[in-house]
């Protein structure tokens, strides 16, 4: 007598990690927003419906998305672990997981608002265990300084996400270990009362300018997903047809955005060549100078450090071009460095500013754009 083989379907055992893989690439890829159930479906090879059995919403796969990162790049801190061997720890994590950035600081906002609180209360309190090392390397570090010099750490680890140079796994993370343990000890001034800024009252005569001026603002704490065009309108007392008079739509709106921001990077390069002579003393204006716009708002920082995909081809192309003439500078003190190395710490130098700059608590220090600088120089300068 034949047996008759069972044609019953086993799940595999793994068929969570399988999903949770397959829509963190997806999320990465072309964001949250443009991600459906049916996608993540399709690329694990499941029906909707299994996945369902799994995750009850996509909002709810987020939130474990970005949890399963948090455990990948936390280090094992306690009472024994020194400043030096968790940033170790957390270099070569953050290396082996490239995208967290990206989820923490752009997919972020798409969780619930308690989701995201906690994710919050979760980045604090890392940032209290880095602080808190800091602190005991550094005694005489007022606990202001040692909070940025902690952020400015997290920025180190999320910096991978920010841009596509590769180089080997082990040189990535000696390059990022030696960045963070330089911005760690970098001489910071003491802390300043900031300067009484009134909040202006006046805008430009200019209705396309008004439009721009509060879109790169709304995109810059909304992110571009975020803000609607209608928001953009209303916040600039522009409303209807006489709204897309101006711009046709808000992709046109955000590449014009983007291109303002590009050409103040640009006209600050060439005015920073013009009054040097030597690339170190270049180099250093220029991360002043880049500070300044970045908390100044007149460049989309956060589009910058986690949106490259909402960049046109040729804003992309401004991207490369301005972060060549950093690289070429940083190369002209440091010829030992190869260009892919020196570009990285470029990118990562510029993380640092990107991230301190969207902590607007920071900002009670008023040596804060100060303080911002010596850390991307200690970045770029790490050996």
């Amino acid at each position: 007598m034949t047996t008759k083989l069972s044609t019953v379907r086993r799940r595999p055992k793994n068929r969570k990690e399988q999903i949770l893989d397959a829509a963190r690439t997806l999320i990465v890829e072309v964001g949250y927003p443009n991600v459906s159930m049916a996608m993540i479906a399709d690329r694990v090879g499941i029906t909707a419906g299994a996945l369902y059995r799994h995750f009850a919403n996509k909002s709810v796969l987020l939130g474990a998305v970005i949890e399963q990162s948090f455990a990948e790049v936390a280090p094992a801190f306690g009472s024994t672990v020194t400043l030096d061997h968790a940033l170790a720890e957390s270099c070569e994590h953050a290396v082996a997981h490239r995208d967290v950035g990206v989820l923490w600081w752009r997919e972020a906002r798409n969780l619930p608002e308690e989701r995201r609180d906690e994710l919050q209360r979760r980045l604090y309190a890392t940032n209290r265990e880095y602080r808190d090392l800091i602190r005991a390397h550094r005694p005489a570090l007022p606990d202001l300084q040692a909070e940025e010099l902690a952020w400015g750490v997290q920025a180190i680890l999320a910096s991978p996400g920010t841009h596509t140079t590769r180089i080997g796994n082990p040189e990535y993370v000696e390059l990022m270990t030696r960045a963070a343990v330089r911005l760690c000890a970098a001489e910071l001034g003491p802390p300043t009362e900031p300067q009484d800024r009134a909040p202006s009252v006046l805008q430009p005569a200019s209705k396309r300018e008004a439009l721009l001026g509060h879109a790169i603002v709304l995109f810059g704490e909304n992110g571009y997903e975020g803000t609607g065009l209608d928001d953009i309108g209303a916040a600039a007392g522009v409303s209807g047809p006489n709204l897309y008079s101006y711009f046709e739509s808000k992709s046109a709106l955000l590449q014009v955005a983007v291109e303002r921001g590009t050409s103040a990077l640009f006209l600050l390069l060439h005015r920073v060549l013009r009054e040097n002579s030597e690339p170190a003393g270049a180099l250093a204006d220029l991360a002043y100078g880049y500070v300044e716009l970045a908390l100044d708002k007149t460049i989309l920082t956060s589009l910058l450090l986690t949106e490259q995909r909402t960049l046109s081809a040729d804003g992309h192309a401004r991207q490369r071009e301005y972060v060549a003439e950093w690289t070429a500078l940083l190369q002209a003190i440091r010829p030992h460095l190869d260009t892919a190395s020196a570009r990285i710490l470029v990118h990562t130098a510029l993380s640092v500013v990107h991230t301190l700059a969207r902590l607007e608590h920071l900002q009670v220090n008023g040596s804060l754009a100060e303080d911002m600088t010596a850390m991307a120089l200690a970045v770029l300068f790490s050996d």
